[in-house]
């Protein structure tokens, strides 16, 4: 059911190297722009969403569970531990849904799982799950099957199962690829009536009005590259603007798109970003991509974050300790809130390459 490299951790043994290199390091003075954690201790923690009331929810994707297939070195787990938290503007958390599934390995990195979360204009929260493949599903136990590939309302309670939306690719295979009807949906935008997903598998834009799933835009690949949509926002035109992955089209090949609101052709409105996680915008009309590395070719850490101006000038973030960076969140004041060591459970073994640190939220100042 893992169906990107990003889900897999396929082609990023070299990131997970590299990123530990990072964090053995010895501190360095930090520079304007700032970043500081705001919560630590999250299992795969993946997009965020900002209430007004300052409140900042989180997407955990959880630690898989105990029930193992597969490969005796590398098998697949599946359980519930995904979650969604709201975190506080202090760093206190609490759990929003809890109990979602989780897909990953027995160390927990690269767990899949509730991947996405959006607040709409009337105050409710969604999120997605992930999915894969018609087999994938039809060969997983009953109650991850029954979540799989679903749009879930969390807030109001009670939770409530909006629509599947991998039925859609299953039955119409989006952008056509021969035997790859595929769905994962990654991004989640909620607006006024109706919810938008980003179908990383299926590299489809699709709207969810009431329980009726519809198709708003196709991002296609070229040849057997696909360019797998991750990331959602409402742009302050009233379009909605789509980030890529992008994988295998190396460094700089991601894009950020636009649609307009009732659907149509994608437009590109920005190039050369790598690997692109978390996609919103600022007070002013800016920009704010979130970038899971800043080098694919090489397979190195760490990411980035780049603010785009309305004139069009680009300013990088792109320190040491930020790794893996995923979702991106704006405040009124102009912070930026990611989260962070995105593909690793809440804590990982004191020798491990990674020294106990785990998934946590970090607030970029000054970007």
């Amino acid at each position: 059911m893992l169906s990107t490299d990003l889900r897999s951790g396929r082609g990023v043994p070299g990131l997970l190297l590299a990123a530990a290199a990072v964090l053995a390091a010895p501190a360095v003075a930090s520079a304007a722009p700032s970043m500081s954690v705001l919560a630590r201790g999250i299992d795969n923690p993946r997009q965020v969403a900002l209430a007004p009331n300052g409140t900042l929810y989180v997407a955990a994707a959880g630690k898989a569970g105990g029930s193992c297939a597969g490969p005796r070195r590398s098998p697949t787990c599946i359980g519930f531990s995904s979650k969604i938290l709201a975190i506080s503007p202090g760093g206190a958390k609490r759990t929003v849904a809890s109990g979602l599934l989780s897909i990953g390995g027995q160390d927990g990195t690269f767990t899949v799982g509730a991947d996405s979360v959006a607040i709409g204009p009337d105050g409710r929260v969604i999120t997605a799950i992930t999915s894969g493949t018609p087999r994938d599903v039809a060969s997983a136990p009953r109650r991850a099957r029954d979540q799989a590939g679903d749009l879930l309302r969390l807030l109001p309670r009670p939770l409530t199962d909006v629509a599947s939306v991998d039925t859609f690719e299953f039955v119409h295979n989006s952008d056509g690829v021969r035997g790859d009807r595929n769905s994962d949906p990654y991004g989640v935008l909620a607006l006024d009536g109706r919810d938008i997903v980003a179908d990383a598998g299926a590299n489809a834009i699709l709207q969810v009005r009431g329980r009726e799933v519809s198709l708003l835009a196709v991002d296609r690949g070229s040849g057997r590259r696909q360019r797998v949509p991750t990331s959602l926002a409402l742009g302050p035109d009233g379009s909605i603007y789509v980030g890529e992955l992008a994988e295998a089209f190396g460094t700089g090949g991601a894009r950020v798109l636009k649609i307009p609101p009732q659907g149509g052709r994608l437009t590109v409105v920005a190039t050369g970003f790598t690997a692109i996680t978390g996609l919103d915008f600022g007070p002013d009309g800016s920009m704010y991509v979130t970038q899971l590395s800043t080098n694919l070719r090489s397979q190195s850490a760490p990411g980035a974050v780049t603010r785009v101006a309305p004139d069009g000038r680009r300013t990088t973030f792109a320190p040491r300790g930020l790794l893996f960076p995923q979702g991106a969140a704006v405040a009124d004041n102009g912070d930026v809130y990611v989260s962070n060591l995105s593909v690793l459970p809440a804590t990982t073994p004191r020798r491990s390459p990674f020294r106990r640190a785990g998934g946590e939220v970090v607030r970029i100042s000054g970007l």
